[in-house]
């Protein structure tokens, strides 16, 4: 520092000024003065150990703030090159809800057939038992293969209703993101949209 500067401590409530920084002070915070009194560096007063730990928590809530937001950006980039408008969104879903609606009536009509098969073949049985004779081991192997593969098409089928509602979610949250890029920019979080901002669906 120049020559002439002075330095002011406030210690309890009292201001005290020194020539030099006492080691017992520094720790408090001062204000260089010039020779005329005139303020020339404010050096504040060390952080305690729990402010220490408050502006650290602080800081890495910033910065996993500033990553979340990077990642959405990129996330908002991505869902921007692929749809221009929520209607992109609508007929994709569309698209891809009748192949699976088209999969599930393949199955439908599976079962139809199979059981058909499968009474045909249990009719045969009947008539073979009235008659006193010992079912055949294939046809019993026939009986059994039908019973089995309606019973694949029925859980295919319930998972094609679970791929429908999930598809349905998914592109929901897609739906509804869009309605967000429509009004705030790419990287937004969800906690800072104001939902009274967005535009409404078409029913």
């Amino acid at each position: 520092m120049a020559a002439g500067n002075v330095y002011r401590f406030n210690v309890d409530g009292q201001i005290v000024i020194k020539d030099s920084v006492p080691a017992e002070l520094a720790p408090l915070g001062y204000d260089v003065l010039n020779s005329r009194g005139m303020l020339v560096k404010r050096v504040p007063r060390e952080l305690t150990p729990e402010e220490i730990a408050e502006r650290d928590r602080l800081k890495a809530e910033q910065e996993a703030r500033n990553k979340r937001i990077e990642q959405r950006k990129q996330k908002d980039k991505d869902l921007m090159r692929i749809y221009s408008t929520v209607a992109d969104v609508d007929r994709a879903l569309q698209r891809k809800s009748d192949e699976v609606i088209t999969q599930k009536d393949l199955q439908a009509r599976r079962i139809t057939d199979l059981t058909e098969k499968l009474e045909q073949a249990q009719q045969a049985a009947a008539n073979t038992e009235r008659r006193g004779a010992a079912v055949s081991e294939s046809l019993v192997d026939e009986i059994r293969h039908y019973q089995s593969a309606i019973q694949g098409a029925e859980v295919a089928i319930r998972e094609l209703e679970e791929k429908l509602e999930t598809l349905n979610a998914d592109y929901d949250v897609i739906r509804q993101r869009l309605r967000v890029l429509s009004v705030y920019p790419a990287g937004t979080l969800p906690e800072e949209v104001d939902s009274s901002r967005l535009p409404a669906l078409n029913p």
